[in-house]
């Protein structure tokens, strides 16, 4: 009976850990960082062409034991999807850095005019244009791949089809054509975007969002 008491304890004391017969070098060596692995930086991104609004960022990250974890970072904030971000260190943490100077990229010529014939006009501005015209609008409505805003104004005119390279973002160009009784406005965007059209004072003008 005192054997077996002794048995017992000692097989007990065996499990006490996973497995007793691994050496524990081999298990000191699994929780350590491996000196070759690379330490983060930074990471550039950019959001596709329908982004409007970034909501919050999720970071998934492996613990010291291995397992994975996840962690919500609430933003809710407008953003421009244009715009390249950045997930970068804190490196003023760690050493101070260098005064740097930053040099801002040349805004796009906002105002620009550019004119059609003598009775059509659109002058660019930020995220709108303004079309100025004596010309009835017939209608307008958006399309896709590639996205436009397309407007039909009521003219009986006689002209080639004619494509003003704008390259001033979110505008790439404005492409006029001829039909029956009425000619095609057809503003070519940068990606996808809803638009409002109001009407003022003579002038059209679309704003996008």
């Amino acid at each position: 009976m005192r054997f077996l008491i002794l048995f017992l304890v000692f097989t007990v004391s065996l499990f006490a850990r996973e497995n007793p017969f691994v050496p524990m070098s081999s298990i000191a060596k699994s929780t350590q960082i491996n000196k070759k692995d690379k330490y983060f930086k930074e990471l550039k991104f950019k959001l596709p062409n329908s982004a409007r609004v970034l909501k919050n960022i999720e970071v998934t990250y492996q613990n010291l034991n291995g397992s994975i974890s996840k962690k919500i970072i609430s933003i809710d904030r407008k953003i421009d999807w244009h715009d390249e971000l950045f997930l970068t260190k804190n490196t003023a943490l760690h050493k101070e850095e260098p005064t740097k100077t930053v040099i801002k990229k040349d805004m796009p010529e906002m105002g620009k005019v550019y004119r059609f014939k003598n009775f059509i006009k659109f002058e660019i501005l930020k995220k709108s244009i303004k079309i100025t015209t004596k010309d009835v609008k017939i209608r307008d409505f958006l399309v896709s791949r590639p996205y436009k805003v397309v407007l039909d104004f009521r003219r009986d005119a006689n002209f080639l089809t004619k494509t003003l390279k704008v390259n001033l973002p979110p505008f790439i160009s404005i492409i006029l054509g001829n039909h029956e009784k009425y000619y095609r406005v057809a503003i070519e965007l940068d990606g996808q975007y809803a638009y409002q059209l109001k009407k003022s004072k003579g002038n059209f003008i679309i704003t996008l969002r």
